[in-house]
């Protein structure tokens, strides 16, 4: 039977799965991790984390597998979180913590990116809203403030490929990862030698650059020795960033249909046929998981994330064996009423991507009274995320035309009361299969077809993505109080903007 070792890279663990070509999940191990954020809107991982999950999740599926002998593994294939920055030395060893794509230290260096060139040359460039979300500022910090480790740098990476590097020795990364460094030239899939020469960034500090599916070279001998997976010189793929491979899941083919994901952030994608540009670079173009194409993109940096602060901080914790679960925190969801009597939340809790794009906006819970109910603030936090996500397909349908329904997959997804939510909020039907993994299931299609399996992504789709889909329908009495809510949201929003609060707040 043939079968595919799927590895994701996510923010908060990784997961390596043994998942044959029909898309059974037959094996799963998982190693949990976390940034650390610190003042400063700092956000830094060491990069042993990733080498220690990635040995222990191998591991355990070498075991696994040595159970199985039907299972012939044809690949290893790789999804991960995008626009962090790790660099190097020639060996490969890491310089300095990985700062993360949560990390927004590099504000100054995005002013000094829009002294040699404008905001919109360079959206226009590369697709990308100047933010210190991405890649370049970050480079740009450390090149400015760790000089000493600037000087010693080999190699800039990112997470997919450093974990790639650690399973073959090559330096490669794919475009759907490039593309988040604000360095990719969109239309040719290329290092953009223009902005190179601008921000004196020699082309071989970076990765070689592949199309997504493409292979960053076989399991090296060492690797294969050391964690008893499988022999050296299977193929390692690079299927891309974990967004992208999750839309492949969720069906993102054409134009009429937007997919969400909600991991630690909530990530809403729309069908490109072309490179797409929004008039305010209020919303992302970026290259597919799918060769050749091209998705817009808006999100939100913390939802599930901010989630799991509601359960942290708004309830008491049994014990250190014994935490609160989600189920008791989504009871209290579940007692209070849509629209929360007019508490709302701005869910910037690491700033703001689209619609703002503003890295100091701050979280916010707004018209509490003493009749406030702790339900009624776990609710508006729900509904703050869905509302900002309802927004932002907005904005996605003026650039890409009319979206008629919405995949979601994602942990806050296993939720219904939150997909009801979405439906009420978007006034558009949510839809929702029962496997939730989508992130790992896109992997798996892009290597089976790189791999020859199946001849394009739709017949991967069909044969892959099984299980029932769930239908969320809006409710049309909840129409009114989730409109008046959002218009209010982005009014608060606008008066602390407008007045300089956040700024004051640093």
């Amino acid at each position: 039977m043939k079968t595919i070792i799927g590895i994701d890279v996510g923010t908060q663990s990784m997961r390596a799965g043994v998942l044959d070509i029909t898309g059974n999940f037959r094996f799963v191990a998982s190693h949990d991790y976390s940034p650390v954020f610190s003042p400063g809107n700092r956000a830094e991982q060491d990069p042993k984390s990733w080498e220690t999950a990635l040995f222990s999740t191998l591991s355990r599926v070498g075991l696994y597998l040595a159970q199985q002998p039907e299972c012939e593994v044809t690949a290893i294939a790789i999804t991960s979180q995008r626009a962090s920055v790790i660099p190097v030395d020639e060996n490969g060893t890491p310089l300095y913590n990985a700062l993360m794509w949560q990390d927004k230290r590099a504000t100054a260096e995005c002013s000094d990116i829009q002294e040699k060139i404008s905001m919109t040359d360079l959206y226009l460039e590369c697709g990308l809203r100047l933010d210190p979300y991405f890649s370049l500022p970050k480079m740009l910090w450390l090149r400015k403030n760790r000089p000493e480790v600037w000087a010693k740098t080999h190699k800039l990476l990112g997470v997919q490929d450093y974990v790639a590097y650690l399973l073959t020795g090559n330096y490669v990364t794919d475009w759907s990862q490039a593309c988040r460094t604000m360095l990719l030239d969109l239309r040719t899939f290329e290092w953009n030698r223009k902005l190179l020469r601008l921000f004196d960034l020699p082309e071989d500090m970076l990765c070689a650059l592949c199309p997504p599916g493409g292979s960053a070279g076989g399991l090296s001998e060492d690797y294969a020795r050391r964690s008893g997976v499988v022999p050296a010189g299977v193929p390692v793929l690079l299927c891309g960033g974990d967004q992208q491979c999750a839309a492949l899941a969720l069906g993102l083919f054409e134009k009429g249909s937007a997919t969400a994901n909600t991991g630690t952030g909530s990530f809403v994608l729309g069908y490109a046929p072309k490179p797409t540009f929004d008039r305010k670079q209020r919303i992302l173009c970026s290259a597919a998981a799918i060769p050749g194409e091209w998705i817009v993109e808006a999100g939100i940096y913390a939802s599930g994330a901010t989630y799991n602060w509601v359960r942290g901080q708004l309830f008491d914790q049994k014990d250190e064996n014994n935490p609160i679960t989600f189920e008791e925190v989504n009871e209290q969801v579940n007692a209070a009423p849509p629209g929360c009597n007019g508490v709302i939340v701005l869910p910037h809790f690491s700033g703001s991507a689209a619609p703002y794009w503003n890295p100091l906006a701050k979280g916010m819970f707004f018209n509490l009274g003493l009749g406030t109910k702790r339900s009624e603030l776990c609710r508006a936090v729900l509904e703050g995320i869905a509302g900002e996500i309802a927004d932002n397909i907005g904005l996605i349908a003026e650039n890409v035309g009319e979206i008629d329904h919405v995949c979601v997959a994602g942990g806050l997804t296993r939720f219904p009361t939150y997909c009801q939510i979405m439906a009420d909020n978007l006034q558009l039907p949510v839809l929702r299969r029962r496997n939730a993994e989508a992130t790992l299931m896109g992997c798996l299609m892009s290597a089976c077809v790189s791999l020859g399996i199946y001849p394009d992504y739709k017949t991967a789709y069909e044969a892959i993505v099984s299980g029932e889909t769930e239908r969320f329908e809006p409710i049309a009495e909840n129409k009114a109080v989730y409109e008046k809510n959002r218009a209010l949201r982005r009014a608060v929003y606008d008066a602390l903007n407008a007045a300089g609060v956040y700024e004051l707040a640093e």
